[in-house]
C-alpha cells in the first residue's frame, strides 16, 4: 500500500561503510537514501529517519556531538553511533534511551549489513503499525455507529468519532476513564435505571464469545436505544484481555416499530384495542379466570343518521372514555363498528358479574344522555365468565355475544 524512503544522515561515517548501507537490500515498497554531514547538515539532520554517527574518533568530545545530533534530530527517528569498547559506557551515559543500537567497531561488511537491516525491519514494523493504525482509525471514524475497546475493567482505551459526538466528549477526555464518567451518570442513577451496558461486558468476556445486547443509555441527545454487538479481546496467550463494541442507534427505528405495532393492534378511531389483538390476546393468554363483557350501542344507526356520522364517531369516543375510566385494568376493545369487548383476567361470582355488568351500563347511558343528540342511545351488555380457567376465551366470547343479542332482542319486543 504505502511506499516509503527512508532518509539516512551519516555523520563522519566512512565511505566504506557508507557504501555497504548504500548497497544493502531494501525491504518491498522500501527504499533508502544517504547524505552525509557535508551537505546541508541541519536541514538533512531534521529529515532523517536514520542517524548514524561515528563517534571513535571523538574522545573525550563525544558529548557535544551527541547533544547536537539529539537536538536537532527528527523526533522518533533512529539514532545509531559507532564508538570503541572504551565509548560504550559514556555514549550510553549521554543518549541512554534515546539510543536504537550501539555498533561497536571495527565491523566487517556482513556485520554492517546485518544490522542495517535491522534497523530497517524496525523502520517496517513502525510503519506497518502506522499503517494498520490508520486503517483502523480511518475506518471506525467513518462509521455512524459507535466504537470502543473496553480493558478488563471496563476502562475505555480506544473510541471512534461517533461514539465521541454521543457522549459529547474527545477521544483523550474518554481514553483510560470508566462508564460513568464518560456517560454522565451515577451508580445510583445506573441501579435504577433499564442500563445493562457493564452487566454485558462481564457476560462477553465469561462466554468468551460475541452477544447481542439491546441497551439503553442517556446521552446528550437524550435517551437512545442501542443494539450493540460485543465481542472478546484476546491477549497472545489466550486469556480475554477486554472486549470490543459496536452500537448501531435504533431509537429511530424502535419507535417506527412500536408506532408500526399500535396501529396493527388498535382501533384508529378511539385508539383501543381492535379485534385482531383481542385474538393475539386469546393465543397467548391461555389460563384464566377470565370475566368478559360484550356490547352494542342501540339505535346507533338512527344516531348516524340523523346527526351524521361525525356525531356517531363522537358516540364512540364517548364510549372508549367511559370504558377506559370504568375498568383501567380491563383489556378494551372495539371489534366492529358499535361493538365493544372488555377482558378482565378477574374472579367474579354470578351476583357480582350482573351487578357490574349493570352498573358499567347505567354509566354509558347517564353520559350519552347528557346531550341531547344521544337521548335515543343506549346500550345492550352481555356478559360471561369463568372461575377456573377451564373455558376458553373463544366460548366466552360467544357466550357474552348471545347474553347480549338476547339484551338488546327484549328491547326490541318491549
Amino acid at each position: 500500500m504505502y511506499r516509503c524512503n527512508l532518509q539516512i544522515f551519516f555523520w563522519n561515517v566512512n565511505e566504506s561503510m557508507q557504501r555497504t548501507i548504500e548497497e544493502s537490500k531494501s525491504f518491498p515498497r522500501f527504499e533508502h537514501h544517504a547524505t552525509d554531514s557535508n551537505a546541508s547538515q541541519l536541514l538533512q539532520l531534521k529529515e532523517a529517519d536514520i542517524v548514524i554517527a561515528d563517534l571513535h574518533n571523538y574522545a573525550g568530545n563525544e558529548k557535544s556531538t551527541v547533544d547536537f545530533l539529539l537536538t536537532y534530530r527528527k523526533k522518533n527517528s533512529d539514532f545509531v553511533v559507532c564508538v570503541n569498547k572504551e565509548q560504550i559506557d559514556i555514549v550510553i551515559a549521554l543518549a541512554g534511551e534515546n539510543l536504537a543500537d550501539i555498533w561497536i567497531l571495527p565491523m566487517s561488511e556482513g556485520e554492517i549489513r546485518f544490522r542495517f537491516f535491522q534497523l530497517q525491519k524496525k523502520q517496517k514494523l513502525q510503519k506497518d503499525l502506522w499503517l494498520t493504525e490508520s486503517y483502523l482509525n480511518t475506518t471506525i471514524d467513518s462509521m455512524t455507529d459507535l466504537v470502543w475497546y473496553k480493558d478488563k475493567v471496563g476502562s475505555h482505551l480506544k473510541v471512534n468519532q461517533s461514539f465521541c459526538e454521543a457522549v459529547g466528549k474527545t477521544k483523550e477526555q474518554v481514553q483510560g476513564r470508566g462508564h460513568y464518567y464518560i456517560w454522565d451518570i451515577t451508580p445510583d442513577e445506573y441501579a435504577k435505571g433499564e442500563y445493562i451496558c457493564m452487566e454485558s461486558e462481564y457476560e462477553v468476556m465469561d462466554k468468551k464469545e460475541t452477544c447481542i445486547f439491546d441497551e439503553k443509555v442517556l446521552t446528550k441527545g437524550g435517551m437512545k436505544e442501542f443494539m450493540t454487538y460485543k465481542s472478546p479481546l484476546f491477549d497472545v496467550d489466550g486469556s480475554v484481555m477486554g472486549t470490543v463494541g459496536v452500537a448501531n442507534d435504533v431509537t429511530q427505528e424502535r419507535a417506527y416499530e412500536r408506532i408500526m405495532k399500535k396501529q396493527a393492534n388498535t382501533d384508529f378511531l378511539t385508539g383501543l384495542f381492535n379485534r385482531r389483538y383481542v385474538y393475539q390476546y386469546m393465543e397467548e393468554e391461555k389460563e384464566g379466570p377470565y370475566a368478559l363483557f360484550y356490547l352494542d350501542l342501540d339505535n346507533f344507526k338512527f344516531v348516524n343518521d340523523k346527526y351524521g356520522h361525525q356525531q356517531g364517531d363522537n358516540a364512540l369516543l364517548m364510549t372508549k372514555d367511559v370504558l377506559t375510566e370504568c375498568m383501567p385494568d380491563a383489556i378494551s376493545a372495539r371489534i366492529g363498528g358499535d361493538e365493544f369487548l372488555i377482558i378482565e383476567k378477574k374472579t367474579y361470582s354470578a351476583d357480582e358479574m350482573e351487578e357490574k355488568r349493570k352498573w358499567l351500563q347505567n354509566k354509558l347511558i347517564e353520559t350519552y344522555h347528557v346531550h341531547e343528540e344521544f337521548m335515543t342511545l343506549s346500550v345492550s351488555i352481555g356478559a360471561a365468565y369463568s372461575q377456573d380457567g377451564e373455558v376458553s376465551l373463544d366460548e366466552l366470547i360467544a357466550r357474552a355475544d348471545a347474553f347480549m343479542y338476547c339484551e338488546k332482542k327484549q328491547k326490541k319486543q318491549k
